[in-house]
């Protein structure tokens, strides 16, 4: 059972001799993902099942050179990085530099980047710049999850879930024709989990689930020329926020105590501020006081119409808007005294528009389009800091002066437009020329109004000082692009080479500012946009009858004004202080790697292979804190959320019987070598190199309306951190979040 294998496109085969294909629409047409000169990793309806990917972020442990870390826990935003382009900044106004498409619509939000996978016919992560088709966002790739889309015939499916933590999982969709020429699709899901995190402080458990969503697509087709799909999709998060784990870095003993040696604090030794060591209840406890919900909600639609004309030429429209609200009310002290909590709230409503036209010949294919998105976000952000003195010493107004009330509000206008188009021509037999280029201009507008209370000596708060009200407004054009060589040595033999740029769109600090205005004016300094070139050399080949594919590529990316967050500690000495959030651009920085893909299907019913990642990236000559008492530099230091070698390894093997039912035995091993999660390479904000072990047993009756499965996640029962934060200046701690440990679940599947 344990034969294990990680094919590019995750393909789970049906009964048969050959690696089955996927379709992809990378190129915005739908091809074989072995025939398009990018790297892709590709999952389909089957292997989303078999993996178990029910969550944004689990996509990321079966894609070597991927990482998606959730610095606020699950079902806030997340920090998506491939092959070590990614985001560190996790203030809600910044998207990051990997496109996150859902029907070919962009999710312009962070915040609305983590939901639900499910009802999908498939889901690919395209490797590389994507700027000529995907836009200004998607330097480092692109994430492209397609629905399951309405057909004409009558099905229905309910799916139950229950595991470890009382977790259960309810899905359901319907299908089937509804009048002539127009079909429907409705699919709904409910999570809900107790979790496995305890707070020791009242017994209850958090880091669970309790989240609905649904989605409802129409495809009417009066003609056979014309198409026109609509979608209306909806979710809601309501349950208690993920916690922390609080890592203490100080001597115990009293209150702003001297700093801990590393063995110390790795041994949970240590404390915080406030004298508070939360490591002593374990990886998974804790002791907390705030019993407020984390609230999300989204919703939204799209509407896409595709004509045929008589020459060839297909026209295609794509209409959407969104509109996501969330409150996350954070712990971010995860301790009981009230050293340090925010409130995160986020509203965003986004509309794009694309109109695009394509057309193909015997050696041709092409595209063009125009592009066009507008994005309103608003960020009500309170913070609580050094609230609990008086609770902590017994002494009303213990805390004066200290103790601080304050409140951050944001608001964010982007417009970008953009007109793009991409062509490949057979130059010579066997041999493909690609080129494309996309013109992106876009202008944003931000505001920024600050008010804060300070506690007075009799323990109470006045009403807020206005402290600050700025306006700042940044305008980009950019031109990106895109030149690829093929050759198809063999029908199932492709060697390709590409050059391509990208860039991200520049911003501002969403973060929240120091109290001084001049401070507040240089940390709201816009950002330029970082721009990347990307060199790639690759080979796809399916051999011996489709029974061994081979996949291989090396690329070489070239940075420039990469974009940083950075928390700036206050220098020694200065306590009681916290850091200040800083966004800046390091000059220069650079990744080389490699991917190796070996698949193969030894017999009838058994696929298995391995995937691997080797990644080199290096930030060049960059002084974070430039010209401040707490300087440092970060040159030649690793990029936060890229390990330098990744690997995946998957089996799978169906058991036939003479009934006409079946057996399916499958297992997953990951791996991730040390990671560092902060630009500074911190070894006390970093993870070492971790195994996850899954597997699943599957029944299917012989008409395949009935599975019964059973499965296994991290069986291991591994310890491991998804992100951590460094609050060491002023407040004594590191904040962790840590991945969840073993599952074990079972799952019966209805299908007619």
């Amino acid at each position: 059972m344990l034969l294990l294998s990680s094919t590019p496109a995750f393909a789970q085969p049906a009964p048969g001799s050959a690696i089955d294909q996927i379709t992809v629409i990378a190129q915005k047409r739908s091809q074989k993902s072995q025939d398009v000169p990018i790297s892709i990793t590709a999952f389909d309806k089957r292997a989303l099942k078999n993996l178990h990917l029910v969550q944004t972020q689990d996509l990321a442990q079966f894609v070597p050179n991927m990482q998606i870390a959730m610095p606020s826990g699950t079902g806030n935003q997340p920090l998506i990085s491939i092959r070590g382009v990614g985001l560190n900044d996790t203030n809600t106004n910044n998207a990051g530099p990997n496109g996150v498409y859902v029907d070919e619509v962009y999710a312009a939000s962070p915040a609305a980047q983590t939901f639900q996978l499910f009802d999908l016919a498939g889901v690919e992560v395209d490797k590389g710049p994507q700027g000529t088709l995907y836009g200004r966002n998607s330097t480092g790739g692109a994430i492209n999850y397609t629905t399951a889309k309405p057909t004409d015939e009558f099905h229905v499916s309910q799916d139950i879930v229950y595991g470890s933590w009382n977790t259960y999982a309810i899905q359901s969709m319907v299908n089937g024709n509804i009048a002539p020429g127009l079909d429907g699709r409705l699919a709904f899901v409910h999570n809900y989990s107790d979790g496995y995190f305890t707070n020791v402080a009242n017994g209850k458990t958090t880091n669970g689930a309790n989240d609905y969503a649904w989605r409802a697509l129409l495809k009417y087709q009066p003609s056979d020329d014309l198409t026109i799909t609509g979608d209306f999709h909806g979710g809601i998060v309501n349950r208690r926020p993920d916690e922390y784990r609080s890592v203490g870095v100080l001597q115990p003993g009293g209150l702003f105590d001297p700093p801990c040696g590393t063995s110390a604090i790795l041994a949970g030794q240590c404390v915080d501020a406030f004298d508070y060591n939360g490591s002593q209840y374990g990886f998974y406890k804790g002791r907390y006081t705030r019993d407020q919900n984390l609230w999300i909600s989204a919703y939204g639609g799209w509407v896409r119409a595709d004509k045929s004309l008589d020459n060839g030429i297909t026209i295609t429209s794509l209409t959407s808007i969104e509109s996501d609200h969330k409150l996350h009310p954070e712990q971010t002290d995860a301790e009981p005294y009230g050293l340090l909590e925010i409130n995160y709230g986020v509203k965003s409503t986004d509309a794009t528009q694309e109109l695009r036209v394509s057309g193909s010949g015997a050696a041709y294919n092409w595209v063009a389009g125009l592009y066009y998105l507008s994005e309103h976000l608003v960020q009500n952000q309170p913070i609580f800091l050094f609230t609990g003195f008086d609770d902590l010493l017994g002494i009303p107004g213990a805390g004066a002066g200290l103790g601080e009330k304050a409140r951050t509000i944001n608001g964010q206008f982007t417009q970008s437009a953009a007109a793009y188009g991409q062509g490949d021509y057979e130059i010579f037999d066997r041999t493909k020329l690609t080129l494309g280029g996309r013109y992106t201009y876009e202008h944003k507008s931000f505001d920024a109004f600050s008010e804060a209370a300070f506690e007075d000596p009799a323990g109470t708060y006045p009403a807020p000082t206005p402290l600050y009200n700025l306006s700042r407004t940044l305008y980009n054009g950019a031109v990106s692009g895109r030149a690829a060589l093929d050759y198809k040595v063999t029908d199932t033999v492709l060697a390709y080479i590409s050059a391509s740029t990208g860039f991200k769109s520049g911003g501002f600090n969403g973060g929240f500012l120091d109290n001084d205005v001049s401070q507040a004016l240089v940390q709201l300094r816009p950002i330029k946009p970082e721009r990347i070139a990307a060199f790639e050399a690759g080979l796809k080949s399916d051999l011996f009858e489709h029974r061994v594919r081979v996949n291989l590529s090396a690329f070489y990316y070239d940075y420039h004004d990469l974009q940083i967050y950075n928390l700036i500690n206050p220098p020694p000495g200065v306590e009681p202080a916290v850091p200040i959030t800083v966004l800046a651009n390091a000059p220069k920085a650079s990744i080389r790697g490699v991917e190796v893909e070996f698949d193969t299907k030894p017999i009838t019913n058994l696929t298995t292979g391995v995937n691997l990642g080797f990644l080199d990236t290096r930030l060049g000559n960059f002084v974070s804190g430039a010209g401040t008492p707490s300087a440092q530099s970060f040159t030649g230091n690793q990029f936060p959320n890229a390990p330098r070698f990744s690997a995946v390894l998957l089996g799978d093997y169906r058991i036939p019987f003479a009934a006409g039912d079946a057996m399916s035995l499958s297992s997953e091993l990951s791996y991730r070598s040390h990671q560092f999660f902060e630009s500074s390479d911190n070894p006390l904000v970093a993870q070492n190199g971790y195994w996850l072990l899954d597997a699943r047993i599957a029944y299917t009756t012989a008409d395949t309306r009935w599975t019964l499965a059973v499965f296994g996640k991290n069986l291991t029962g591994t310890q491991y951190q998804n992100f951590a934060s460094d609050l060491t200046s002023g407040l004594g701690f590191i904040e962790e979040v840590v991945g969840p440990p073993r599952f074990i679940g079972g799952e019966v599947t209805y299908s007619l």
